[in-house]
């Protein structure tokens, strides 16, 4: 990173598998590719930091780089209130040339929102972006630019059929993208048998068993089914995949609430994604009550947290986050 670069990054949105893509293909990618510069990379939580504590890190000289970078999930947390927030931005304009804050928040910032606003209004040092999560069509499209970009070709209705089972979830369709492309050896178009045939459908079964046995309350059960998992899918995308099913459950869970007559397909159109998973989720979605989601969706917000941080490996946040919830 050369001197003339942003000091403060700001990359918000709910497609987490971008905004991490990015940091590390191109923002930790050009600091070099030494294993020394991680001595210059320091990741925060700003919902446990102190403002001062921010300050004293992104002020610190660089060890071993020309530039060290400062990473900070959730830095709303630490300006709510105008007075806060006023103190934050003072602490933005003070970042030195030779230290990057990058700042990630998990959800999409309005446009008038106060800290783009201040990101707008300070070209020079702030640069912003946007990373939301392909939904429909726009997932399919997404899926066939990635197999290309691989080096390798789907048809449409094998975009179509992947998408329609891993919907939201980039990080989950990227695994399954570079697994089917490796079955055909990248010498054929995937087609909608090989996915049928690769793509664990029935994996995606175990995670709905699993979740059902979080509704039940029943803990050895629902860590038998995690444990089975991990045996055929790694823990990231297996954790990608259970994040997905209780957002899809908050959202059916909201829209039975308001309209208990609404069927799997208005549902589907109301929330944006394809009816093939609501379908299977509405009797799922009554083991649960609203309250309940969302406080399991916290939950798995500070278990994504942990493993981004290094707090806690994958498989362990997992067990964890399993016992935690059928206490």
């Amino acid at each position: 990173m050369s001197n003339s670069s942003p000091s403060v990054y700001l990359l918000h949105g709910n497609d987490e598998f971008a905004i991490r893509s990015f940091l590390d293909e191109r923002l930790k990618a050009r600091m070099g590719e030494s294993s020394d510069t991680t001595m210059d990379i320091t990741t925060l939580d700003g919902r446990t930091k102190s403002l001062e504590s921010i300050q004293a890190e992104t002020h610190t000289v660089p060890f071993l780089t020309k530039r060290r970078m400062v990473v900070l999930y959730h830095p709303l947390s630490l300006a709510k209130g105008k007075t806060k927030q006023g103190k934050f931005l003072e602490l933005l304009e003070s970042i030195p040339p030779s230290t990057a804050l990058v700042l990630i928040e998990d959800k999409a910032l309005e446009r008038k929102h106060w800290l783009l606003s201040w990101a707008r209004d300070h070209p020079d040092q702030a640069w912003s972006q946007l990373f939301t999560l392909p939904k429909g069509g726009a997932m399919t499209r997404w899926i066939l630019d990635q197999a290309h970009n691989l080096g390798g070709e789907f048809s449409n209705s094998a975009a179509q059929l992947l998408a329609s089972y891993i919907d939201e979830d980039p990080r989950l369709a990227k695994s399954e993208i570079t697994k089917l492309l490796t079955y055909v050896d990248f010498s054929r178009a995937v087609n909608e048998e090989d996915v049928h045939l690769l793509v664990a459908d029935v994996r995606q079964g175990d995670v709905f068993e699993m979740v059902d046995a979080i509704g039940y309350g029943d803990g050895e059960k629902a860590l038998n089914m995690l444990h089975r998992l991990l045996e055929e899918s790694e823990a990231l995308p297996l954790f990608g995949m259970v994040v997905r099913q209780f957002r899809l459950l908050i959202q059916v869970r909201e829209l039975l609430d308001e309209n208990p007559g609404l069927s799997p397909d208005d549902m589907a159109g109301e929330i944006g994604v394809h009816p093939y998973p609501i379908k299977k989720i509405t009797p799922q979605a009554k083991l649960f009550t609203l309250p309940q989601l969302k406080r399991i969706y916290h939950q798995l917000s500070d278990v994504d947290q942990a493993i981004k941080t290094g707090q806690l490996g994958d498989k362990l946040a997992l067990d964890l986050l399993i016992a935690s919830l059928t206490q």
